[in-house]
């Protein structure tokens, strides 16, 4: 889902670049090339505003091709027509415009930058944020309505630590159990994986119920009470997490076969959790999927 928030602060970001060029452009060409300091400024200023631009489009474009490109997402933006052709073209010019800064080690000429950045700054200035502002609109209409309102980057981003942590597990499950118990690197990256997939299904649990203003002692109980997870999904969890602390200490001592043993129903568990976190928030309950 679109990141709205991180989506500001770059389009924040990339127009006061573009206005701190846009002040030096504006004094004029003939004082612009023969004031050495302009030329430098302005380049330093565009290659600034181009790389917000290539975040914001690269956010735009994973929403749309469902693609995890972090950066050069021009041309593929390009290619899906989302903007205007007059923003467009500015675009590309901005994407030259940067290569040949690059490409010619930060030696353009000030006649050749002058022309290029007054042209660029000229289709954008006004122009690209709203657009910007009319995609992200529509983006966001096309987004399935949220039943819990709750920040869907930071908890895709801790979904994510689980879903990561769980398959660290299961290579260590993939070991005999006289293997594992007699390996301490196993042992040790076991504790420690089970311990971030705790962490972050406790910050994920924490985060709805102070988007649903609960509060109550046990997390994962008050999530289950409000049908937003299992009882056995809510039990497991807070067991295990209630050996959190153990984990994380060195001088504690487990028996490599309760953790193997934990490991495995960890697997299960967790990803259930998330399953069914994911479901609630979307759908308001996992009653319809049926309780335990």
């Amino acid at each position: 889902m679109l990141d709205v928030k991180f989506l500001n602060e770059k389009a924040t970001k990339f127009k006061q670049s573009i206005k701190k060029a846009k002040q030096i452009i504006d004094i004029g060409f003939d004082e612009f090339v023969k004031t050495p300091m302009y030329p430098d400024r302005v380049q330093y200023y565009m290659i600034i505003a181009y790389d917000e631009l290539d975040q914001i489009l690269c956010h735009i474009l994973k929403e749309i091709k469902k693609t995890k490109k972090k950066e050069d997402c021009i041309k593929e933006v390009i290619d899906e027509e989302i903007f205007s052709g007059k923003v467009t073209r500015a675009i590309i010019d901005f994407k030259n415009f940067r290569d040949d800064v690059l490409n010619k080690g930060f030696d353009l000429s000030p006649k050749q930058m002058y022309f290029s950045v007054k042209n660029i700054i000229d289709n954008l200035y006004d122009q690209f944020i709203p657009e910007l502002s009319s995609v992200v609109k529509e983006l966001k209409s096309k987004e399935p309505k949220l039943a819990i309102p709750v920040n869907m980057k930071k908890v895709n981003d801790h979904a994510k630590a689980v879903k990561s942590a769980v398959k660290k597990i299961e290579v260590f499950l993939k070991y005999p159990l006289e293997e594992f118990s007699n390996n301490n690197m196993f042992i040790d990256r076991m504790r420690y994986f089970l311990t971030v997939a705790i962490d972050s299904s406790l910050w994920i649990c924490r985060h709805i119920l102070r988007v649903i203003k609960v509060r109550g002692k046990s997390c994962f109980d008050e999530l289950y009470k409000r049908n937003i997870i299992t009882k056995e999904t809510a039990d497991f969890i807070q067991d295990i997490s209630d050996i959190r602390d153990k984990l994380i200490n060195p001088e504690y001592d487990f028996d490599p076969e309760f953790l193997y043993k934990t490991g495995k129903e960890s697997v299960f568990y967790f990803r259930k959790y998330i399953d069914e976190i994911s479901y609630s928030i979307l759908k308001g309950s996992v009653s319809g999927k049926g309780r335990s």
